[in-house]
């Protein structure tokens, strides 16, 4: 599944291996990547992310992200 997931939002080869990176020790600076970008438009537009998340209410977005993809892969 993440493969699918990693497809349909867009990303690259190399952002691939960055996120898988981010996956395994995660550094705070995952936000400040394209690839963060990529998939947070995707989580968003694919109404997977709960809104909450999103606006950074109840959860940071990225780490959402990062253990959302960690539980699929």
């Amino acid at each position: 599944m993440f493969d699918q997931i990693v497809k349909d939002a867009g990303l690259g080869i190399t952002e691939i291996a960055l996120v898988k990176s981010y996956l395994e020790d995660d550094d705070g600076r995952f936000v400040e990547t394209k690839a963060y970008e990529k998939l947070f438009d995707y989580f968003c537009n694919s109404d997977e992310m709960p809104y909450d998340v999103a606006k950074c209410r109840s959860a940071e977005p990225d780490g959402w992200i990062l253990e959302y993809l960690s539980r699929h892969m």
